[in-house]
């Protein structure tokens, strides 16, 4: 059965793919599944796929969103693969993106946590993203792990944690949701004392991952073009939001998603011929992209 799993692995462009037995799970935030039973009822083995990606490096006037985005879309797509190659070998199987991914990759024993809640993996750092496939194709599993096991890299050292913009980090593995950058909502007003703080990011936060010693040996690369001519500022202000869809996926390139967090980004790097435009925004009164269009006018004047 390790042959498959190599096969399959060249076959979908995966650096890991790891069986695990299926079992129930937590489910810690909403829109997790629990259960991967309720999702495959003859599931016999949970495929759980690693994905490594690396970090954009952006000019400091530009918007800009965090590598992981477009790496997860596709990512969706490589377990979609997976699936129809399944399938097509004659067993049942569905992508199961809302596990909890994250506890599967810990359970696995390969993984280890941060002092900042991420997982990471010795050959990639924390520079991936974790798909997952259930299949009623019965592979051996790995030995599942139940304790928390903290990186050994974390234990003398608090980089992420005096990094951190909003002090959302606690050191133990876990962080104060409520103040990290990467889980502000999307579609109300954001608090003043963050806006300043999302700088020219569009969506995500990566400076606990960029000051973080498991990733010190990964190089950054430059965004497509593509991806670039997508989040123009002064274009996303206009509302030209959908050629973003295929890296943010579309529910996140939203109309006022975007133009409400382009608002922000164009307080905190914009000039003042961005000014009409999100005048254009505060005259149509739409929550929440009007009231950050009129504190980034403030900003700007």
């Amino acid at each position: 059965m390790m042959s498959m799993l190599e096969k399959w692995k060249k076959e979908i462009g995966a650096a890991e793919i790891i069986p695990v037995a299926p079992r129930l799970m937590e489910a810690k935030w909403p829109g997790t599944d629990a259960d991967p039973y309720a999702l495959l009822p003859t599931v016999k083995t949970m495929l759980l796929m690693v994905l490594p990606y690396r970090s954009f490096e952006w000019n400091q006037d530009e918007a800009q969103i965090n590598a992981f985005y477009p790496a997860f879309q596709e990512g969706r797509m490589t377990a979609l693969k997976l699936v129809e190659i399944l399938k097509r070998e004659g067993f049942s199987a569905v992508n199961a993106p809302n596990l909890p991914l994250k506890s599967i990759a810990a359970g696995t024993g390969r993984f280890q946590y941060g002092r900042n809640s991420l997982t990471g993996i010795k050959e990639y750092g924390t520079r991936f993203t974790l798909q997952c496939v259930l299949t009623d194709c019965e592979i051996e599993p790995v030995e599942w792990v139940e304790e928390f096991i903290l990186s050994d890299m974390c234990k003398n050292c608090g980089a992420c944690i005096k990094a951190c913009p909003t002090g959302a980090i606690r050191g133990d593995g876990t962080l104060d949701a409520k103040k990290c950058l990467r889980n502000l909502p999307y579609n109300e007003v954001i608090a003043e004392e963050f806006r300043e703080k999302l700088g020219a990011s569009l969506y995500g936060c990566d400076m606990c991952q960029s000051v973080c010693p498991r990733n010190a040996l990964q190089n950054p690369c430059a965004p497509s073009d593509e991806l670039r001519e997508a989040l123009l500022l002064k274009k996303l202000l206009k509302g030209d939001y959908k050629p973003l869809a295929p890296f943010l996926g579309a529910n996140y390139a939203r109309k006022n998603r975007v133009m409400g967090r382009a608002a922000l980004i164009a307080g905190n790097i914009g000039g003042k011929d961005l000014l009409p435009l999100l005048e254009e925004i505060v005259q149509k009164g739409e929550s929440p992209m009007s009231e950050h269009a009129a504190w980034a006018i403030d900003r700007i004047r």
